[in-house]
């Protein structure tokens, strides 16, 4: 199975120019945890997610609707095709703990890849419990 046949897509995106209320809105609004942040030309800068927005703004006394994006995103972050394997993905998720990757395509954003969507699709349903408990040590 590939990454494209699990994938949401279209990824809701935001740039590092907007503020992090903007992101929790979309956040609140599409029901979900982490927002990619994109350039002008759709490529990936980083990631908010809503850990990000209470540690490095919420916690520390600052205004959500005046700090930009960009101040408190994750950067360098990893980034998978469209057509990588889903078993070496999960693999990659159990390694490095990482829950959520965005989707691109030759350098654009296409979609995301979740660890809900590799369990709620999953041929391994082994596979998927041995990551799961991986990721949440």
């Amino acid at each position: 199975m590939k990454v494209r046949d699990i994938m949401s897509n279209p990824a809701v995106s935001i740039t590092g120019e907007d503020t992090v209320c903007e992101a929790a809105r979309i956040m609140q609004a599409h029901n979900i945890g982490v927002v990619p942040v994109t350039d002008d030309k759709n490529k990936v800068e980083g990631i908010i997610t809503d850990r990000d927005i209470v540690l490095r703004t919420t916690s520390t006394g600052k205004d959500a609707c005046v700090v930009k994006v960009k101040d408190v995103m994750t950067t360098n972050v990893e980034l998978v095709s469209p057509d990588d394997d889903i078993s070496n993905i999960t693999q990659k998720m159990k390694d490095n703990k990482i829950r959520r990757f965005p989707v691109t395509q030759e350098g654009e954003l296409v979609g995301m890849l979740s660890l809900g969507d590799i369990a709620s699709n999953a041929e391994n349903k082994m596979e998927i419990a041995d990551a799961i408990s991986e990721i949440s040590r």
